[in-house]
């Protein structure tokens, strides 16, 4: 997209003729509809491609807004075709890069999960700890597939956020032995 600002959430049309989109705009719509597999596509293909992007997400002071409905994605997606676990695996796993976003997602307490989390009542998590439990769940189903490629890119994401977890929630914790 050149240089366009990461404010604003309008489209314009450059002096060149280009469509530009704000990331504002674009970060929302993009989350809104996660449900939609074809919105998984487009935002893997954001952050794999597009570094503006991808520091515009990193930056976000609210790292849930994304997160819990990648997580939620990934806890339902025996639902999916393998093809979705994997975009949203990535996904996960080029956000877990970067060292402030791993020690960001374990600073922030989400109060309840249990609109769509059934395993176990947990109460208020961290988000990093719910990343925890929700990555050992999918390779712990992933067993009895025995999908290399999806379980290989759970164990990575783990190893990203590992160093920076903190405040760790006992059903975490319990998940990790």
């Amino acid at each position: 997209f050149g240089e366009i600002s990461a404010s604003g959430g309008g489209v314009l049309i450059t002096p060149e003729g280009l469509l530009a989109v704000g990331f504002d705009g674009l970060y929302a719509s993009v989350v809104g509809t996660l449900s939609d597999d074809r919105a998984v596509l487009f935002l893997y293909t954001l952050v794999y491609s597009n570094h503006k992007f991808l520091n515009y997400v990193l930056s976000k002071s609210e790292p849930d807004e994304l997160l819990v409905p990648l997580l939620q994605l990934l806890y339902s997606s025996k639902h999916w075709q393998p093809n979705h676990q994997y975009m949203v695996l990535i996904v996960l796993l080029i956000l877990s890069h970067d060292a402030l976003y791993c020690a960001n997602i374990n600073t922030l307490t989400l109060p309840s999960v249990q609109a769509w989390f059934s395993d176990k009542t947990v109460g208020a998590i961290t988000l990093g700890s719910l990343a925890v439990v929700i990555l050992i769940r999918t390779i712990q189903a992933n067993l009895r597939v025995q999908d290399a490629f999806l379980n290989s890119n759970c164990l990575a994401v783990l190893m990203n956020v590992a160093p920076h977890l903190s405040n760790i929630h006992p059903y975490a914790a319990s998940k990790l032995v």
